[in-house]
C-alpha cells in the first residue's frame, strides 16, 4: 500500500467535510426555523451511520507504530495531540456558548466545562474517547496482545445496546472496534490487497452502500435500539470502504486530491474549531442572507463555517499557542 498516506489524508478530508455538513444539518433541525426540515433527516442519518468510526479506523492504521514507543513518549504525544486540545477548546467553546446561549441551540455552559474531565463536552467527545482508546490499546497490546484485544473490542460492541448509558460506553464500544480493525491494516497483507482501490470496487461499494442505507433508514423507523445498534456495524463497514475506495480514485484528480489532502491534514484543527462557526454561519444565513430553502441553507452554513475554520487554522498554526491548542505541541 505505497499510497496509503495519501488516501488516508484524502479520506480524512472527506470525513471532515461530512462532519461539517452533518453538524450543519443537525443545527438546522434543532433550531427554531419556521421552514420544514424533514428533507434533512435522511442525509443526516446516513452521515451519522458511519462518519465518526471512519476517523477511528484511520487513527488505528498507524497506531501500530505508536504503540511500540516507550510509555512516557507515547503518553506525552497523546496528551499534546488530544488532551491539550480537548481542554483548550472545551474552555474556549464553552465560554462562548455560555455567553451566547440566547442566540444558539446549545444549552451548554460553565457547569458542563467543569464536568468535562469526567463527562465529555459536546462534540469534543471524539478527542476524549480517542485518547481513552489509545490508552486501552497501549495497555491491552502488552497485557493480552492485539489479536485478543480485537476479540475484546468486538465483545464490547456486542454489549453496546445493553449498557450504552454507562459513561462513554456508547461511543467507546462502537469506535474502539473500528480502531482495532484499523490496527490490522499494516499487519495483514490480505487486508492491504483488499483495500487497494479500483473503479469496480468503488462502484460496487457505492451500490452496496445505497442498499444498506435504505434498509438502515427503515431500521431507524422501527425505533428498536438493539437492531439499530447492531445494524450500524454494517452501515459503518460499507461507509468506510466506500470512502477508502473513493479516496484512492480521487488521487487521479490532482487538484481535488491536493485540496482533500490539505483538508485531511487540517482535519483535527477544523474539528476542534467548527462548532462556533457552524452556529454563527446559521445566524448569518438566516438573518442576513435570508436563505429559506433548507438544502441551500445547509450548504451555505457548511461553506461559511469551513472557510472560517480554514482562515483561523492558517493564522493559528503560525503561532506557538495556536499550534499547542491545535494538537501540534510537539511538532
Amino acid at each position: 500500500m505505497k499510497k496509503r498516506i495519501k488516501w488516508i489524508d484524502i479520506s480524512k478530508g472527506i470525513g471532515i467535510l461530512l462532519v461539517i455538513y452533518g453538524h450543519a444539518l443537525g443545527g438546522i433541525m434543532n433550531s427554531n426555523v419556521s421552514i420544514s426540515t424533514d428533507s434533512l433527516k435522511i442525509p443526516y442519518d446516513i452521515i451519522y451511520g458511519f462518519h465518526m468510526p471512519l476517523f477511528f479506523f484511520l487513527s488505528g492504521i498507524f497506531a501500530v507504530r505508536w504503540v511500540r514507543r516507550a510509555w512516557k513518549l507515547a503518553l506525552k504525544q497523546k496528551i499534546f495531540s488530544l488532551v491539550v486540545p480537548y481542554f483548550s477548546w472545551t474552555i474556549i467553546t464553552g465560554t462562548i456558548m455560555a455567553l451566547a446561549q440566547s442566540v444558539t441551540n446549545s444549552g451548554l455552559g460553565i457547569k458542563d466545562m467543569v464536568m468535562s474531565p469526567i463527562a465529555p463536552f459536546s462534540e469534543y467527545w471524539f478527542l476524549y474517547v480517542l485518547f481513552i482508546v489509545f490508552i486501552v490499546y497501549y495497555l491491552g497490546e502488552r497485557l493480552i496482545g492485539s489479536n485478543w484485544l480485537l476479540v475484546v473490542s468486538f465483545l464490547f460492541f456486542l454489549l453496546r445496546p445493553f449498557i450504552y448509558k454507562v459513561w462513554i460506553f456508547d461511543a467507546f464500544s462502537m469506535n474502539f472496534l473500528f480502531f482495532m480493525l484499523g490496527t490490522q491494516v499494516l499487519k495483514r497483507k490480505e487486508i492491504q490487497e483488499f483495500l487497494q482501490g479500483s473503479v469496480v470496487k468503488c462502484v460496487i461499494s457505492l451500490g452496496v452502500f445505497i442498499v444498506v442505507n435504505i434498509v438502515y433508514l427503515m431500521t431507524i423507523d422501527t425505533g428498536n435500539y438493539l437492531m439499530i445498534s447492531y445494524y450500524r456495524l454494517i452501515t459503518t463497514v460499507c461507509g468506510v470502504l466506500f470512502v477508502i475506495f473513493s479516496a484512492q480514485l480521487l488521487e487521479h484528480c490532482v487538484k481535488l486530491a491536493s485540496m482533500l489532502v490539505w483538508l485531511g491534514k487540517a482535519s483535527m484543527a477544523i474539528y476542534v474549531m467548527h462548532l462556533i462557526p457552524i452556529a454563527g454561519a446559521r445566524i448569518i444565513a438566516l438573518k442576513i442572507l435570508k436563505v429559506t430553502n433548507v438544502v441551500s441553507l445547509s450548504f451555505v452554513i457548511s461553506i461559511i463555517a469551513l472557510l472560517t475554520c480554514l482562515f483561523a487554522y492558517v493564522l493559528l498554526k503560525k503561532v506557538k499557542v495556536g499550534k499547542l491548542i491545535l494538537g501540534r505541541g510537539l511538532s
